[in-house]
């Protein structure tokens, strides 16, 4: 397995606290997690390693591990640490706790013209730096671009960047396709090539993108968009600001050298000096208060962080069941994972009577000061039960299977550390320890279940 370059002030994953599930894809999930020794929160990313081999992804990550490593300017995310275990990486980044741009734009329909003019700017500077440092980002978009506590702009997600050719692997690809259709710039569709312009390219469209809340490319299907992407077809509103019209045609050309900021164009200084730009302190801007607009109701939803000294959080996962496979009642919908590859036959045919088995896995069981070992099944039904495995004995079993008049709030589980998690029933609270640091998929995949049952009574 390839290994990882670790950041300074090495931690592991015993060092924080799991606070709440941020966001997750098919490659990765972000939580919340409270340094113990500091207080301080961040967010973590955590990726399968396993999974990244498979994709042969390790070296896309290793490189978005090393050009995050390297920046140092308040307009992107910083990694304090990174660590991992047998089956995980940890990127412990920063925490922008305001979330996405896009979720702004969509909150205010479009952004008010002061914003988008202090935000554009904050873009520049960010884009200035990365040039300086010979990187190019290529997935730039308002997904990408997160608010800090103090409104202020922090660029995440390098997987795709390019870095400078001295810093590149023998078996990274210079020209694979890459981005997000409506942001790829012409030059990676004609001749499958970035440039240090590309970025300007994806800058014109969310300068456009945040005065009128729409991408200037935008149709019903990919083809289209690169067909518009290629021939420049956009119009700006006739009511948009004249200077705004004038910057966003003068970023949206097809020639990545004639696009305004790149070098034949003069460059960034020129960019800086658009009229569009006028008023922005450019040398303290980081300094600035930005302008106000609606905040997003993911935004003032948010779960209170809690005390200094209680750190207790609900995760409630309402996530819909992927897998066409092993159907519960397929007219009412919903589905149901079998965790049966590498099963024990013995654990299957005497614990499981013919029901599904949604996951399994060996767990310590505290209670007051002891600490016992056992075999937790998690069974459709639901039931999970505990086993000891010397004994092949069932130990006991956590409520949860009478769903008649069931309520989200009587079975809950909570994560404490990446090891350590909760399950809370009427009148007993279970505390379980994962050892190989996978509370979070316990919980997820309880948390499923009891989804799944819950509409299942619904309806």
């Amino acid at each position: 397995m390839e290994k990882f370059t670790s950041v300074p002030n090495k931690k592991g994953p015993d060092d924080f606290m799991v606070a709440k599930l941020l966001g997750e894809d098919e490659e990765s999930t972000v939580v919340l997690a409270q340094d113990v020794s500091s207080g301080k929160y961040y967010a973590i990313k955590i990726l399968d390693q396993e999974k990244l081999s498979q994709e042969d992804k390790l070296s896309q990550v290793k490189k978005e591990q090393h050009v995050i490593s390297r920046l140092e300017h308040p307009f992107f995310v910083k990694l304090h640490y990174t660590f991992e275990d047998e089956k995980r990486l940890y990127f412990v980044l920063s925490y922008a706790k305001n979330g996405e741009l896009l979720s702004y734009i969509e909150a205010n329909t479009y952004l008010p013209l002061e914003c988008a003019k202090f935000y554009s700017a904050e873009i520049v500077l960010a884009l200035e730096y990365l040039y300086g440092m010979h990187i190019i980002h290529r997935d730039l978009k308002p997904e990408n671009i997160l608010l800090t506590d103090d409104m202020h702009i922090q660029i995440t997600d390098f997987g795709t960047a390019k870095l400078p050719p001295e810093n590149r692997t023998n078996s990274e690809r210079t020209t694979s396709f890459v981005g997000t259709a409506e942001y790829v710039p012409p030059e990676l569709l004609t001749t499958k090539r970035s440039c240090a312009s590309s970025d300007l390219w994806a800058l014109g469209c969310i300068v456009y993108q945040m005065l009128t809340g729409k991408t200037p490319f935008h149709d019903d299907s990919e083809y289209f968009v690169f067909q518009k992407i290629v021939s420049r077809d956009f119009k700006c509103p006739p009511a948009m600001n004249e200077d705004a019209q004038d910057l966003i045609g003068k970023l949206l050309v097809v020639d990545p050298d004639d696009r305004l900021g790149s070098a034949r164009q003069g460059g960034f200084d020129r960019l800086k000096a658009h009229p569009f730009f006028r008023g922005i302190n450019w040398q303290n801007l980081h300094k600035e208060t930005p302008p106000m607009m609606h905040r997003p109701s993911s935004v003032l939803g948010k779960d209170r962080l809690g005390s200094e000294n209680t750190i207790v959080y609900i995760l409630i996962l309402k996530k819909t069941f992927k897998t066409a496979e092993d159907r519960l009642s397929p007219s009412k919908g919903g589905t149901m994972r079998r965790v049966s590859q590498g099963m024990d036959k013995q654990l299957r045919n005497k614990f499981a009577n013919g029901r599904l088995i949604l996951k399994i896995g060996e767990l310590e069981k505290k209670r007051g000061l002891s600490l016992k070992y056992r075999h937790f099944i998690l069974l459709e039904g639901p039931r999970i039960i505990y086993i000891d495995s010397s004994t092949m004995e069932i130990k006991g079993e956590i409520p949860c299977s009478d769903l008649t008049n069931f309520r989200s709030k009587e079975l809950m589980t909570e994560v404490k550390t990446f090891k350590v998690f909760l399950v809370h029933v009427p009148g007993r609270t279970y505390h379980l320890i994962d050892r190989k640091g996978n509370a979070i998929k316990w919980c997820r995949k309880i948390e499923e279940v009891k989804q799944f049952y819950i509409e299942q009574n619904r309806l």
